[in-house]
């Protein structure tokens, strides 16, 4: 079946299912398809979509999708629709890169995509008309990837608006170790999931973790948790979120000085540890050439907590080696 012809407010009610969707031929004769997992309650009620595998380097989503479709049944749902894609880009996830090997693009800067462009702008469109549009939540698991390490960490909409409450109220039900707030989605990278939404007024959500090319247990157990607990919080589910891991509660606001891209090419040596809580002035870390001289040094330009970090020393220019964000340590 073509993915052009799924609907989520067709979906059978007391259902769980798992279908692969095809979008686009393939040289050798088969399809690009999109595997989706369905679970739907006996009553009508919201949707929460849970999408991962938008860039095909980062596992914790996939991981933790086919958790909760293992965990959960139709009678556990009081109402509504639970739709997961685990794998959204297949050609990347093959190939384990972070852009598709078909087009060279990158997934998160596509959409709303195209449904007669290359394979993911087709793909871009399918999760913005197909995905996005009908959600009432939307959640899109991402980590640093093979080259980046990230804290574990749920962002949302910090403005001051029917989207921004529902989203803050949503982020800290899901309860990752820190919440982090947008508080300029609309300058948010044109083609991710978390601008679309914006743009659709939408609610929108996404994760960072840790990355580096492997999954940590206890990253796959939050985020497991973290669904349950939105979809507890959105009364799809009986119970009570259980929010004991958040530890800050950030916000990304205008003042500079937090995030660094290296110039030079050489090798990055941190001197600060993820979520370390640094000083204007702090040294930071640098990137060293081949016999270990500095050839560019890194100073936080203010107060906040260490958010990210390049995971693996080999750095080019233009590449993202440090990320600091101001909040508040809640314990």
């Amino acid at each position: 079946m073509h993915i052009d012809e799924f609907e989520i407010a067709k979906l059978p009610r007391s259902q769980k299912a798992y279908e692969m969707y095809d979008v686009a031929a393939r040289p050798d004769g088969g399809m690009w398809r999109v595997p989706v997992l369905t679970i739907t309650s006996a009553q009508e009620g919201p949707t929460f979509v849970v999408i991962a595998g938008i860039h095909g380097d980062e596992y914790e989503g996939p991981e933790t999708i086919a958790n909760v479709y293992q965990q959960l049944t139709p009678d556990q749902l009081k109402q509504g629709n639970l739709v997961m894609v685990p794998f959204f880009n297949i050609p990347a996830w093959e190939a384990g890169t972070r852009t598709s090997p078909i087009d060279g693009l990158n997934l998160a800067r596509v959409m709303p995509g195209d449904p007669n462009g290359s394979i993911s702008y087709r793909l871009g469109y399918y999760v913005t008309h197909k995905f996005i549009d009908p959600s009432d939540m939307f959640l899109d698991i991402h980590s640093g990837g093979v080259a980046l390490n990230i804290c574990t960490s749920i962002y949302y909409y910090a403005t001051d608006n029917e989207i921004g409450r529902k989203t803050k109220a949503a982020a800290e039900a899901f309860a990752a170790p820190a919440v982090i707030g947008s508080i300029n989605p609309q300058n948010a990278v044109y083609g991710c999931s978390f601008r679309t939404c914006w743009d659709r007024n939408k609610a929108g959500m996404f994760t960072e973790a840790h990355g580096a090319g492997r999954t940590l247990p206890q990253e796959i157990e939050c985020f497991t948790a973290g669904v349950f607990n939105v979809l507890k919080h959105m009364e799809m589910m009986e119970g009570e979120p259980d929010t004991h891991r958040t530890t800050h509660h950030l916000v990304g606001d205008k003042k500079g000085g937090g995030s660094f891209n290296a110039s030079v090419a050489g090798y990055f040596k941190p001197a600060v540890r993820m979520m370390d809580q640094v000083t204007t002035g702090q040294r930071l870390g640098a990137i060293l050439d081949f016999s270990g001289a500095v050839l560019e040094e890194y100073v936080s330009g203010r107060d906040g907590y260490v958010t990210n970090l390049r995971a693996t020393p080999r750095t080019s220019v233009g590449d993202n080696v440090i990320g600091i964000t101001g909040g508040e340590r809640l314990r």
